[in-house]
This record gives structure tokens, sequence and C-alpha cells, in this order.
């Protein structure tokens, strides 16, 4: 685990929060966790970073209670632990939590692609979604297009009928989604990969051709495992 970061790396991380506003009409400990989730995920909280229970309060105009919630979520997703005289840290990206969370997503997504062929959805809804990740790809946004890519599986699942079901596996494929982010970073020509496959996916399901989707579907969330393979664990903090 690498050392935690110096306080002046509080401040940044009050810079990143200064620009986020709490929705006090919505659940405050689910808005805390999906922020600090963001910001872990997309590697602007670092594995070994400090964070500060009662700063990040302070910061987003909260009690600590919401924040302790949060924390509690984030720690079970394996994202935060806690270092003796040292506090909550941000963990290192979790290898054995990635391979888990790419099976279980993988069935996941296969049950999606399954129901939609099953049923008649409109997949029209993806064209601004698709414009949008291919605007990413133009600009070599990896954190861009992350966001799109998480936008388009969503979508899918809800189109299936099973949004929850995406939004419970969140908590599993977290480190997945930190490998990604990585990926993406030292191997630029994956997004265009993703993006390709993303296309195919959406012809495929148009057509109702079920076999050829559910590969398309299997081979997309597989190539997480080659692509991290190309990755040293010196690049992942694994």
């Amino acid at each position: 685990m690498p050392r935690p970061k110096k306080s002046e790396d509080k401040t940044d991380l009050s810079d990143l929060l200064s620009e986020h506003q709490i929705d006090r009409s919505r659940a405050i400990g689910g808005q805390v966790y999906d922020l600090l989730r963001l910001f872990i995920i997309l590697d602007q909280l670092k594995p070994g970073m400090q964070i500060n229970e009662l700063d990040i309060a302070k910061w987003l105009g909260v009690s600590r209670t919401p924040v302790r919630e949060a924390y509690q979520r984030l720690m079970s997703d394996g994202l935060v632990i806690t270092q003796p005289k040292v506090g909550s840290v941000v963990s290192s990206i979790d290898h054995k939590r990635i391979k888990e969370g790419i099976i279980i997503r993988r069935a996941l997504e296969r049950e999606v692609v399954r129901l939609i062929c099953e049923n008649d959805v409109d997949l029209d809804r993806f064209s601004a979604n698709l414009a949008l990740q291919k605007v990413a790809v133009s600009q070599s946004d990896a954190i861009e297009f992350f966001k799109q890519d998480e936008a388009f599986h969503l979508m899918l699942a809800d189109l299936a009928g099973i949004p929850t079901a995406w939004k419970m596996a969140q908590s599993v494929k977290a480190h997945i989604d930190r490998a990604r982010i990585r990926v993406t970073s030292n191997l630029p020509d994956r997004i265009n990969q993703a993006f390709d496959e993303h296309l195919k996916l959406i012809d495929a399901l148009k057509h109702k051709q079920s076999d050829t989707a559910l590969d398309l579907i299997s081979q997309h969330i597989e190539a997480i495992f080659s692509d991290v393979d190309k990755i040293t664990p010196e690049n992942l903090n694994i």
C-alpha cells in the first residue's frame, strides 16, 4: 500500500468537492458515496490518499452522519480501508475483486441482452449517447468516454426492465472501473475498440440476432481481462 498523501492533498480534495452541490431533497449519504466513489474510480483520489470524514463533511456543508454512511459503503466496496495511526485511506486496486466483478457483470449483461432481444424496445434512444461516445473517442477523452459508457450500459439495463440490477452491480464493479481508467490511460486505442463494440452490439440487437448479441457482450466484458493483463501491476497499483 502506498504511503498516504500529505495534507496538501486534502486541499486538492476540497477543490474537487467545491465543484459539487448537495441536493438536500435527496438522501445525502448516497450523494456523498457517489461523489467519493467517482473520484476514486477516476483516479482523482489515488491509492494511499488519506480522506478525513470531518473535512469532507465541512467541505460539503453536511453533518458527519451521511459522510460516515458513505464511508461504510466505500469500505464494503473495498475502495476505502482503515490504517492504524493513519485513518481512512483509498485502497489499492484489488485484482481478485476485478475478476469477481467481471464474472458478475458478464452474467448480468448477458441477461440484459437476452431480455432486449425477446422484447420490442426502442433502440433509437441510444443515438444521442453514441454521438457523445464518438466525440469522446475523437478527442481521446477516456474519462468522458467512461461516463458515456456507464450511461450506455445503464440504458441497456433499463430497456431490459432491470435497471435496479445494474445499480446493484456498482458495488462489485468498482475495481473493474478503476482498472479500466488505468487501462485507457495506457492503451489509448481501447476506447476506439469499445466504441466499435457498442455499435456492433446495437446493430445485433436491432436485428434481433440473439446469439450474435450474446457473443458480442461476452467478448466486450471479457476484453477487460486481457486489457488488464497488458498493464503492469505497478501501473495498476495492485
